[in-house]
């Protein structure tokens, strides 16, 4: 198990300078990636890591050695290809399993928990649901449930990490400070209880629209987008903005909140696809975030072409508001994700022939902004969790400072 050094113990500057190299040489291995299934891959000869760090040769074998004995790599063995001094090429990667991070999605019926190892990859998922999460108490005892089941048998220390995503506005100290979902979570106390389940990890919250734009821009269609925009369709619908590579916060951490001002049309989009196909006809979403009689096909609980025209005033509805993003960020693409999404693809065709439609909106002879469905589901959150926590572990725990990989900002 790795052994999770501090730079405050440091007193020298020949020990921070080896620190230092030890890190930009730990940084370089997670540029490899993760291993599927070719170690090779993976992993990194000492003549590699010289060459791409610039460091010399004993120096990046002393930080090697240093990070071996941290526990944060390991030492493959000798492939068959050698040297030019005949020897077999020594190879390092990260030992991907020396240390894990936690992602959770809080919503109002559920909580999601995914535990992933370094390189992000899932180890474990669990889902505890209830008819109501609104009331602290349950809340907090509904995490606790997720938490035990995924990290309750760890050695202490094991668990760097853990990122609780909600339906809410999230200030830059962390506090939930406005959520129309569940009022009772901005009282003081939710977040240093959950934080106190697991006190060995760094624990931060996030906002669960933020959390699914850093999945997307990790694993999904906003990988390697420097300007995008995540619509999120829920019973109420909202938005996340990438903007420089990164997902935008805001002064008070609420960039992209626009889904309560009745100029975008949001307020009613939702309600009005529920009368145009009748009530209870879709299901609750695990993270009680709602479903839609539309969800995963436009004919699911009408005819074809009502299904289909459902789908269009749906867009119709919602253009208004993704036009003024549109408009603010000029995005690259815009992604359509979330648990009310009609049948994904002919809704994105819809939009964006309602956003072509509007008067103004782009730059003459520039290409229509791409609308495209997000392909990671109904985990994009708590993957979106696990991306943050990935970031706060290298930034926090292993000192590589925040933003390792652009997709987890």
């Amino acid at each position: 198990m790795a052994t999770h050094s501090s730079m405050s113990t440091i007193g020298s500057s020949p020990a921070l300078l080896r620190r230092m190299n030890s890190r930009a040489v730990l940084a370089e291995l997670f540029r490899a990636g993760p291993d599927v299934g070719d170690p090779g891959r993976a992993s990194r000869t000492v003549t590699e890591l010289v060459a791409a760090v610039g460091l010399t040769r004993p120096t990046v074998e002393a930080a090697l050695t240093d990070l071996v004995a941290e526990g944060w790599v390991e030492e493959l063995k000798a492939v068959a290809t050698p040297n030019r001094a005949g020897r077999r090429a020594r190879r390092f990667r990260i030992d991907a399993r020396s240390g894990l991070v936690l992602g959770i999605d809080l919503g109002l019926h559920a909580v999601v928990g995914v535990l992933a190892d370094l390189h992000g990859d899932p180890v474990a998922r669990t889902e505890q649901f209830a008819p109501t999460l609104a009331p602290i108490e349950q809340a907090v005892a509904a995490v606790r449930e997720v938490v035990d089941r995924l990290v309750g048998t760890l050695p202490p220390g094991r668990l760097l990490a853990v990122t609780v995503c909600v339906p809410a506005i999230i200030d830059r100290t962390g506090r939930i400070v406005h959520t129309v979902a569940a009022p009772e979570w901005q009282s003081e106390g939710i977040t240093e209880r959950i934080a106190a389940l697991v006190p060995d990890a760094v624990t931060v919250f996030e906002n669960d629209a933020k959390a699914a734009a850093r999945a997307e821009a990790a694993w999904g269609r906003l990988h390697g987008v420097r300007d995008g925009l995540l619509l999120v369709m829920g019973r109420q619908i909202g938005a996340a903005l990438v903007v420089g590579g990164a997902v935008a916060q805001g002064a008070h951490g609420a960039a992209g909140e626009v889904g309560g001002l009745a100029a975008t049309g949001w307020p009613g989009a939702a309600r009005a696809l529920e009368a145009r196909t009748g009530p209870g006809t879709g299901p609750t979403s695990p993270g009680g975030r709602g479903g839609s009689a539309l969800a995963g096909g436009s004919g699911a609980a009408l005819g074809v072409e009502d299904g289909r025209a459902a789908v269009r005033a749906l867009a119709a509805d919602v253009a208004p508001g993704v036009a003024q993003l549109v408009a603010a960020v000029d995005p690259e693409v815009v992604v359509v994700g979330g648990e009310v999404l009609p049948d994904g693809e002919e809704f994105c065709t819809a939009l964006a022939a309602e956003l072509e439609r509007l008067p103004g909106l782009g730059v003459p002879g520039a290409p229509a902004v791409a609308v495209v469905p997000s392909g990671l589901g109904r985990d994009a959150v708590s993957r979106g969790a696990v991306a943050r926590s990935l970031a706060t572990a290298r930034a926090e725990r292993l000192g590589l400072g925040a933003g390792l990989h652009a997709g987890v900002a």
